[in-house]
């Protein structure tokens, strides 16, 4: 049996690759002539510990784009069995039926993340019992499609409510216990999570 450290996430590669691609990713975006350009957080993420920001740029009168990058680093401490630490980044596509950042929305989206979780207790753990037991580390990616209501607060501050649902495909390492470094296997699967969120929206532009 091979035996292996528990994983740090700030020690992953791809967290670095993936935050030099966000970071590249918004200074692109920082030309776009756009019309409306908004900055958003998701309060539902920040609930479970997970920083997150997002920008949406309307590209077209009925339609927006979105680029989002969420952390989560907790427990900062390894040796813990509780842990729901991941890195991720997803773009979505929104079709509007009144027009940019009004009303209600369709939306189509598509996300990466790197993760490191075991423990029960957080939104995954609900659904996935077997982190109760084991810990998992890998990457994922999905597909999804979500329905939203754009409310508008002030001319720059705005909440938005999203609902939808998420199916991809993950790649992982299943190790003994939330602590130790016993690999166990490294099984592939196909998932589906449903999608939700509460954002405080702020309208640069």
């Amino acid at each position: 049996m091979k035996s292996k450290h528990t994983y740090c996430l700030f020690k992953s590669s791809t967290f670095y690759r993936l935050l030099l691609l966000t970071l590249i990713l918004v200074f692109c975006l920082s030309g776009i002539k756009a019309q409306k350009v908004a900055l958003k957080n998701n309060l539902l993420y920040d609930a479970v510990l997970t920083p997150n920001l997002a920008l949406e740029f309307a590209v077209a009168d009925r339609w927006t784009l979105e680029f989002s990058a969420g952390f989560n680093p907790f427990p900062l401490d390894d040796d813990v069995d509780k842990k729901w630490r991941h890195v991720l980044a997803g773009i979505e596509a929104k079709y509007w039926f009144c027009e940019a950042f009004v009303r209600d929305f369709i939306g189509i989206n598509a996300v990466y993340s790197h993760f490191n979780a075991s423990g029960g207790g957080y939104p995954v753990g609900w659904i996935y019992k077997e982190l109760k037991d084991y810990r998992f580390q890998g990457d994922m990616v999905a597909l999804g499609l979500s329905y939203g209501w754009h409310f508008i607060v002030s001319p720059h501050v705005s909440f938005e409510l999203e609902a939808g649902c998420d199916a991809g495909y993950a790649w992982f390492d299943r190790y003994a216990c939330g602590r130790c470094g016993s690999l166990l296997d490294s099984p592939r699967r196909w998932f589906a999570v449903p999608k939700a969120g509460v954002n405080l929206v702020i309208m640069l532009k």
